[in-house]
């Protein structure tokens, strides 16, 4: 008879969560569907739960990120899980870390990657629009100036580092410009107000709400 390690495994990944009413924008939610973002927070059941696979990959994800952030606290000062939230934005989240060095604050979020996505991004030279969205947001949140994206390749432990300045007019634009229109589509019950992507797009394709959106939307035309 051999261990069930498999099961074990899906068990651990699976432990039920306590489900809480969303009562404001995640803001590691930034720069995804912004209906999709709509209709969690109203509570809308997705169009299908994640499978074990997938809460696999985020078990695995975390991990890598803890392991990276219990090595740096080692070598250097920090404040993690810094809790962020502005009431009239209607926005909250958790900064990874925050580390002062030489007496100037950063801020510094944590992203795994397998290794194709890792050095495909290093090729591009940039990394994801959506997580400059979630750093900004803490950057601007917490009033510090500058910040880093660490990116982990979980494959052989690389790194690629890109920086976010709260003085970047664009990215300020970009992100106020979606929490306006989630705030003003949320004041007026009314998810049509807010982007709806070709179904090729990344947006719709990661979007647990694609389906359940456009049968709402041939429904309302």
């Amino acid at each position: 008879m051999s261990i069930p390690i498999q099961q074990f495994i899906n068990e651990a990944v699976n432990e039920k969560r306590e489900k809480k009413e969303i009562t404001s924008w995640h803001i590691s939610k930034l720069g995804s569907c912004l209906r999709g973002i709509y209709y969690e927070r109203l509570g809308v059941k997705p169009d299908k739960e994640f499978d074990d696979r997938t809460l696999r990959v985020f078990s695995v994800g975390k991990m890598f990120e803890s392991w990276l952030i219990d090595k740096i606290k080692d070598k250097v000062k920090i404040e993690e899980q810094v809790r962020v939230e502005d009431k009239k934005l209607g926005v909250s989240g958790y900064a990874d870390f925050v580390a002062e060095v030489d007496g100037v604050k950063k801020v510094y979020e944590v992203k795994s990657k397998h290794s194709r996505s890792f050095w495909y991004m290093k090729k591009r030279g940039k990394p994801q629009r959506q997580h400059e969205y979630q750093l900004w947001t803490y950057l601007y949140l917490l009033g510090i100036d500058r910040g880093s994206l660490i990116y982990l390749s979980k494959d052989d432990l690389a790194i690629l580092e890109y920086p976010v300045l709260l003085a970047d007019e664009k990215l300020k634009g970009e992100v106020m410009t979606e929490i306006k229109l989630l705030n003003e589509a949320w004041k007026k019950k009314d998810p049509s107000l807010l982007p709806l992507y070709e179904d090729k797009d990344w947006r719709s394709k990661y979007c647990r709400y694609h389906s359940y959106c456009k049968k709402e939307q041939k429904l309302n035309l």
